[in-house]
């Protein structure tokens, strides 16, 4: 009785530890956000507006640079260098772009370059929540996803079981 409980309970690490070798194969495969993407978050939240104007802006030829930089990492390398470059000039534009409207504004204390200024900050509030909404569906989906494996890892459990059983019960060399 005891060996047979010895034999479960290794079988059942043996299965745990698959399954976590699946899984941080599938988030290698899935490329998760990692550092770049924690520092945007962190650039957007301490109030660098024109840095998340403009990730939310190029968001689809970021997610083509991650493609290129799977499939072909030389020319991924010289198209990032130049999309940084125009990515840091339209940062650079978008900061001197405001500090003239506050330089405007605290020269003449005028009610319309208090009105632009609160124009420029809206759209950019705006383009915010819409990166952020899009953010919101692209972890949704995940999710869906996440839970459809799951629901399929849930009815495949009695089929994987028997299959490792099999193969364990079939070579008398196996010692476990």
């Amino acid at each position: 009785m005891m060996k047979k409980q010895l034999f479960i309970c290794l079988l059942a690490l043996v299965f745990l530890g698959i399954c976590g070798v699946v899984c941080a194969e599938e988030s290698a495969k899935e490329g998760k956000g990692g550092r770049q993407s924690r520092r945007r978050d962190k650039q957007a939240k301490r109030g660098n507006a024109a840095s998340a104007v403009i990730w939310a802006k190029y968001s689809n030829e970021i997610a083509e640079l991650r493609k290129l930089r799977k499939e072909d990492p030389e020319a991924f390398k010289a198209k990032s260098k130049a999309f940084r470059e125009k990515v840091r000039i339209e940062v650079k534009a978008e900061r001197v772009k405001f500090r003239k409207l506050v330089m405007e504004y605290r020269k003449t204390q005028d009610p319309k370059a208090l009105e632009a200024i609160k124009k420029y900050m809206s759209g950019i509030h705006d383009r915010k929540i819409e990166a952020e909404s899009k953010r919101v569906e692209m972890l949704k989906k995940r999710l869906k996803n996440a839970e459809k494996k799951l629901v399929e890892a849930k009815a495949k459990k009695e089929e994987k079981i028997n299959k490792i059983l099999k193969t364990v019960f079939k070579d008398p060399k196996l010692n476990w």
